[in-house]
């Protein structure tokens, strides 16, 4: 009998054991691990981390919606022994495997950034989306008692979809708050070291995005390198500036950009920011029974000879494809390439307006057209990794 280890519940985790489920033999032997009980739909962290939804609203119970042959284990991954074929738990025996997908999800990345530890909040994981609402509802609150313009200053480090989709949650967040606790304005400001934001997206939607962002009080600075975080400030440069500058806030938080789980690290594997670099079929060269999908995955655009950008969309399109490559190589069946082409990119400027680009057909959408299609798309996802039950969760 056959022994599948699947690490991490997160979308590629979660969509690889429901494929393996229906595709690998009856007497096959598939585990999914996680430290965790529930699954984050981690898209929508930014929400938590605005106060517009609460942890259960984006997270549901990963056994509720595995199917009956996978075995869920609560256990927190240390290493993985890639030659031995094990791997070691901090609160569970060791366990071998035949096969294994690696799919542990992202931690925030600092780039080594003096003061970014220690003087701004990262947006990683429910505990830490809660914390940066709790952060900047007691600095609007404590206005009142500290007369400091710092308290009603937020400073986001990062305009990728992440900082961006924060950025338009914020709108409305900063709205109520200003209303409850009866203060002046609230200053949002964006420090972005691209000369552009979202340039993944067209020119002209890009451009509707800053202008919306803008329009609704909040200063987006781009070309502005951040060269340390000190306690209160951002300090950044820009071209043509020999002088530091510095955008003031109590609240500073960091989407500056993403690495894959350190496990991957701890493990030895020849990696770039925790990213292994897979073949055509998503396994390792030297270790074919090893499959990395998601954010510890490098898998290769054949066009750019770049890492295709981490996504959700991506990770579930990979999961599907190294389950039916393990369910292959169970049957000494061929495996297939994996081959990506994105539907579409979707990226909201609050609960109402977004921008979106969708591939087929090819639309460029904007405002609330583009908000439906974000709500749309985030419950194709839901159904995907979780089925009939993940969209009831």
């Amino acid at each position: 009998m056959a022994h599948i280890i699947i690490l991490g519940a997160g979308y590629a985790g979660l969509a690889a054991a429901r494929k393996l489920a229906k595709l690998a033999p009856q007497d096959t032997q598939i585990d999914l691990i996680d430290r965790n009980t529930k699954h984050v739909e981690s898209i929508e962290l930014y929400q938590v981390a605005a106060g517009t939804a609460q942890p259960d609203d984006i997270s549901f119970d990963i056994r509720a919606v595995i199917p009956d042959r996978v075995n869920f284990i609560q256990a927190n991954v240390t290493k993985i022994n890639s030659e031995a074929k094990t791997v070691d738990f901090a609160d569970h025996e060791s366990m071998n495997y035949d096969y294994i997908v690696l799919g542990l999800g992202f931690r925030s990345e600092n780039f080594g950034m003096e003061g970014a530890d220690n003087y701004s909040y990262k947006l990683q994981d429910i505990p830490s989306a809660e914390k940066i609402y709790q952060v900047i509802n007691s600095n609007i609150r404590n206005y009142k008692n500290s007369q400091d313009p710092n308290d009603l200053s937020i400073a986001v480090c990062g305009a990728g979809f992440t900082g961006i989709e924060l950025l338009g949650e914020l709108i409305e967040t900063t709205k109520i708050l200003k209303a409850k606790y009866n203060v002046p304005e609230i200053k949002i400001t964006s420090i972005e070291m691209a000369n552009q934001i979202l340039p993944m997206f067209d020119a002209g939607l890009a451009q509707y995005a800053v202008d919306f962002l803008s329009k609704n009080g909040i200063k987006i600075l781009t070309g502005a390198k951040i060269k340390k975080i000190e306690p209160n400030a951002v300090v950044y440069t820009t071209d043509g500036q020999e002088e530091d500058q510095r955008v003031y806030a109590s609240s500073i938080i960091w989407t500056v950009g993403v690495s894959g789980s350190d496990v991957i690290k701890d493990s030895g594997f020849n990696a770039k920011r925790n990213r292994i670099v897979v073949t055509d079929y998503l396994n390792v060269e030297d270790h074919p029974e090893m499959y990395v999908i998601g954010d510890d995955s490098a898998s290769m655009d054949p066009n750019s000879g770049r890492p295709l950008p981490t996504t959700g969309q991506l990770a579930i399109a990979q999961a599907n494809v190294a389950a039916q490559n393990i369910a292959a190589a169970l049957k000494d069946a061929p495996q297939k390439k994996f081959s990506y082409k994105s539907k579409g990119t979707i990226a909201s400027l609050g609960a109402s307006h977004g921008i979106a680009e969708v591939t087929t057909p090819h639309l460029k959408l904007k405002g609330k057209t583009a908000a439906l299609a974000k709500k749309f798309s985030f419950e194709q996802v839901l159904f995907e990794v979780g089925g009939f039950k993940g969209l009831k969760k």
